[in-house]
């Protein structure tokens, strides 16, 4: 996995052309920008910096020894204090899918995410219809906590989603802070 930069976006510009008809049935409305190599440096710039500052970790997949992006994964909205959360987001390029590249992936960040930067809760919302990231919610016990309806833009109208969250019993709800 490599850390979002400006420096993949000629690869990411990519990822986003071979998969735009592929993911357009779950995806919002995109700019032209968000195809091209140009518009993508901005992007691509700003996830680096969301990073630095502890916000979001976007990270692109590729093959071992390869620079062609295969997919990406995500923590963002990242809140700490009293609430300790992220919000999940992924998605597999339409040729690498049912292949094991995501959720190996999705392992290693909810790692970090939990390990590492000390989350409580990790919410990830899916639309009823899409069946592969409801398997994938089952496959890593995410639990169903409810539906929001009419909650996200995709493709130009408004989509239910249901609701998941996994938990990470090992932190404390018990504030600690430093003197």
């Amino acid at each position: 996995m490599t850390l979002s930069n400006p420096r993949l976006a000629k690869e990411v510009a990519d990822f986003h052309v071979r998969n735009k008809e592929a993911h357009a049935d779950t995806e919002p409305a995109r700019p032209a920008s968000y195809y091209d190599k140009n518009g993508l440096k901005r992007y691509l710039k700003l996830d680096y910096k969301d990073a630095m500052r502890g916000r979001e970790f976007r990270f692109y997949l590729t093959l071992k020894g390869e620079k062609k992006v295969i997919g990406t994964v995500c923590i963002g909205s990242i809140l700490f204090g009293s609430v300790k959360s992220c919000n999940l987001s992924y998605k597999i390029d339409k040729d690498y899918q049912d292949q094991g590249y995501c959720s190996e992936r999705l392992e290693a960040l909810i790692d970090f995410a939990f390990n590492t930067l000390g989350l409580h809760r990790i919410e990830r919302q899916v639309m009823p219809r899409n069946e592969k990231s409801l398997a994938i919610m089952r496959k890593f016990n995410f639990v169903q906590e409810g539906l929001q309806r009419q909650c996200y833009e995709v493709n130009n109208k408004w989509e239910d989603h249901y609701q998941f969250a996994i938990l990470n019993d090992k932190i404390s709800a018990v504030q600690h802070y430093d003197d």
